[in-house]
């Protein structure tokens, strides 16, 4: 009888594993799953605000920079201007932007093929207009960021 008790013991600490190596198993499926369906429920609910935060965020980054590209051009055309208050400066300006030559003033022409090489016209207005089209607010993850986003 001592030996029937004993072989019941042993069924019931084995039923008993594999009943526990199958919770845990159960466990260790589960949980990875519950916590990637939570995962994805938290990002889709947050990625719109996000959104829209990247976007003002970006816009105002853009406009700084546009706005610093302005007063630089302010600052620029407020030395031109002080230049211009005095003869020598209008003299200067007469010779470099109008082409105009005085006396006495040896003039040089550098040609290629024969014909004159015309230093190329740079427009202030184009290099501030241009700010926000090259603009890079978030440096390298402005490429990444502007996709995630949308943005084009």
């Amino acid at each position: 009888m001592s030996e029937k008790l004993q072989d019941k013991t042993v069924q019931n600490k084995n039923t008993g594993k594999k009943k526990r190596s199958r919770f845990l198993a159960r466990w260790f499926l589960l949980v990875p799953a519950v916590l990637a369906l939570f995962i994805t429920v938290v990002l889709a609910w947050t990625y719109e605000p996000a959104e829209m935060f990247y976007r003002e965020l970006r816009q105002e980054r853009v406009l700084r920079e546009t706005l610093a590209g302005i007063q630089e051009y302010n600052d620029q055309l407020r030395e031109e201007l002080r230049s211009l208050e005095t003869t020598a400066g209008i003299e200067d300006y007469a010779r470099k932007e109008l082409g105009f030559v005085f006396e006495g003033d040896q003039v040089i022409i550098v040609t290629r093929g024969g014909v004159p090489i015309q230093e190329p016209e740079t427009s202030r207005e184009a290099a501030i207009t241009s700010i926000p089209e090259n603009a890079q607010p978030f440096g390298v993850w402005t490429d990444f960021l502007d996709t995630l986003f949308g943005i084009e």
